[in-house]
């Protein structure tokens, strides 16, 4: 008897006890959740604010000149707008500017660490402007990964302009990268959105057409080119840059490396050390790095402006409306079809 109560109890419903247990336990978890994240949080801010003043004793107190500054802010904004351009195509409908602010709006989330807070920001706010949930995590999945292929492309001019690696490192980076042009295909991109947990079980029926993949592949090629290109005026404040195209490259190669490592918030510390592996000796090390601290501080600037100027096409008040609007429209339509 003894042992039969024991296994009944075991299987039974939890009791006062652990129900207080349970209660207790959950804002505990969160507690320490969130003093994690700001921990982390507080980190990244301390590396941030050292590299800052490492920037700033590299270049003898010198920042980029004004004009520097407005040309890479101005290329930073073309690529933004070509980013935003990408997301409303694979969206499509007739939000699309709604969407393409939605992008601007989200893109300050890739501070916080943790790597989710961008994509959920631009997915929820897809969902009120109308997409289904599933859609736009599929599409969001669908973005990043030709953001992925398109800075791997970059690869291409990196083996033809690093002269310093070897012969084997710069054949694979020129097949490498133009292989996987090929995966701007619908059919190869189905693949991996099977391997991605959140959108391993979507109907490839979501997925985005071949025609709007073409086009948003092409909008995040030209948003990584104005990032690396901006990269190069910036560097070329603190002395002549000898290979442009070195940069350039090897900017797009740092950056996507960032990209992919989800985890670390716009891939701060990651970028800097690709950077410093191929242009040492190109420029000094601590001259790399300020302009790639000043590089981003232009841009986080530059995204605050574009986010705050988007921000009045998805106030909560105007989505409703809109979406009033786009359900009295369909009462009407059923109304005339059964009439």
């Amino acid at each position: 008897m003894p042992a039969f109560r024991s296994k009944r109890s075991l299987t039974s419903a939890p009791g006062p006890t652990d129900l207080r247990l349970a209660a207790v336990t959950a804002p505990s978890a969160r507690i320490v959740l969130r003093v994690a994240v700001s921990v982390f949080v507080a980190l990244v801010v301390a590396f941030f604010a050292l590299a800052l003043v490492k920037a700033w004793q590299a270049t003898d107190g010198e920042f980029p000149p004004v004009w520097r500054a407005l040309v890479t802010a101005g290329l930073w904004t073309v690529g933004l707008i070509a980013l935003a351009f990408a997301w409303s195509m694979l969206l499509g409908g007739d939000r699309r500017v709604d969407h393409g602010a939605a992008v601007l709006v989200a893109q300050l989330g890739k501070y916080v660490p943790g790597g989710v807070w961008q994509a959920t920001g631009q997915v929820a706010l897809a969902r009120s402007a109308g997409v289904p949930l599933r859609r736009g995590a599929v599409t969001f999945s669908v973005l990043a990964i030709l953001q992925a292929i398109s800075g791997c492309v970059f690869a291409v001019a990196l083996a033809g302009a690093w002269s310093d690696a070897s012969a084997a490192v710069r054949l694979l980076l020129a097949v490498g990268g133009a292989a996987l042009l090929a995966f701007v295909d619908r059919r190869w991109i189905v693949c991996p959105l099977h391997k991605i947990p959140r959108t391993r079980d979507a109907s490839s029926e979501i997925v985005p057409a071949q025609g709007p993949m073409v086009l948003a592949f092409g909008g995040c090629f030209v948003t990584l080119l104005c990032a690396s290109v901006g990269y190069v005026v910036v560097l070329a404040s603190f002395g002549s840059v000898s290979n442009p195209t070195l940069v350039v490259a090897a900017y797009a190669a740092a950056w996507t490396v960032g990209f992919i490592a989800v985890p670390v918030p716009a891939g701060v510390g990651v970028r800097e050390a690709i950077l410093l592996t191929i242009l040492h000796g190109s420029s000094p090390a601590s001259v790399l790095v300020a302009a790639s601290v000043y590089h981003r501080l232009i841009s986080v600037a530059t995204e605050g402006a574009l986010a705050a100027g988007a921000s009045h096409r998805l106030r909560p008040s105007r989505m409703r409306a809109h979406a009033g609007d786009g359900a009295g429209t369909q009462s009407d339509t059923q109304h005339q079809e059964s009439g």
